[in-house]
């Protein structure tokens, strides 16, 4: 038993080390400071406070690096950033905001808390980190999947999500964003069904992503991005979009709706979704009418 200890320790190290000077998405956590937050906490928050978060940004052009990680190590640089932190009342979810003016139309707190009301179940995401700078990885995305790639969002398994540049000009874009990397938490909390999800290909194949996602470690990346992708459709703004997507994958859409559905209903009503009654007539149409379409589809499979 104490080999085995030391072996898992030794591993631990061995990444410790392999990965030091390496960039972190959400940046690293560092001390509270004085600087004076809000005289007033603004509506829906119980406390404002200021830390500085080293945040990394990209300071070279990828063309010149060999794979990601190279880029990633010498291509990138920390930047030390105050950042404001409004908690959400009634739950630990944390919104970051920098405290320097930006120069793009961003959202503000309480625009921001409107999105996350949107979503079936906010406390999924611990910290939502708002960033001034574009993500890191866009030099890499540029080099690999085209001049006019870019990330709008990025979420990891620790429930952060970060949004990049989410200017009020951007409106709806800025929630289906938000929604899209939320989807993505589901998916890191629910292996069991993406399993299931990913198993369904086999007899209702599931289009791909138009653009490949950047490989950053995560298994079976490809099932992520197609979750997040009809997940959006189906839970997004469009009725229409959402009753094309789930008709035309009706076990993939049963498999997304049964696990976000105990979201929507698993929340407290003082932090239920603004958007309940909507996908509450959603859920009622996908019961009513997708059910034996997704019934038809597994019945062909014996």
């Amino acid at each position: 038993m104490a080999e085995i200890i030391l072996i898992i320790f030794g591993i631990f190290l061995i990444r410790i080390f392999l990965n030091r000077n390496m960039p972190r998405v959400g940046g690293k956590i560092g001390a509270l400071t004085a600087a004076e937050p809000p005289a007033v906490v603004p509506d829906g928050f119980s406390r404002v406070y200021a830390r500085i978060v080293t945040v990394f940004i990209a300071s070279s052009d990828a063309a010149r690096f060999s794979n990601l990680k190279a880029f990633l190590r010498h291509g990138t640089t920390p930047q030390p950033t105050l950042m404001r932190i409004y908690r959400i009342a009634g739950c630990d979810t944390e919104i970051e905001i920098p405290a320097a003016a930006p120069g793009y139309e961003r959202i503000d707190a309480a625009g921001t808390l409107a999105l996350l009301r949107e979503l079936p179940d906010l406390r999924l995401i611990r910290r939502l980190q708002i960033s001034d700078e574009p993500s890191f990885y866009d030099p890499w995305a540029r080099k690999t999947r085209g001049p006019e790639v870019f990330l709008l969002g990025h979420s990891t398994n620790a429930r952060l999500v970060v949004l990049y540049k989410p200017g009020r000009d951007l409106g709806q874009f800025n929630g289906l964003t938000l929604l899209h990397e939320w989807l993505h938490l589901v998916a890191f909390s629910s292996p069991k069904d993406l399993r299931r999800f990913k198993r369904a290909n086999a007899f209702e194949p599931i289009a791909r992503a138009a653009i490949e996602p950047i490989s950053i470690g995560v298994r079976d990346q490809h099932i992520h991005e197609a979750w997040c992708d009809l997940g959006e459709k189906i839970f997004g703004y469009d009725e229409t979009i959402a009753r094309d997507a789930a008709l035309n994958a009706p076990a993939h859409a049963m498999i997304l709706w049964e696990r976000i559905e105990t979201f929507l209903h698993g929340t407290p009503p003082a932090l239920r979704s603004t958007r309940f009654g909507d996908l509450e007539k959603r859920g009622a149409f996908v019961h009513g009418e997708v059910v034996d379409k997704a019934k038809a589809v597994l019945g062909k499979r014996r």
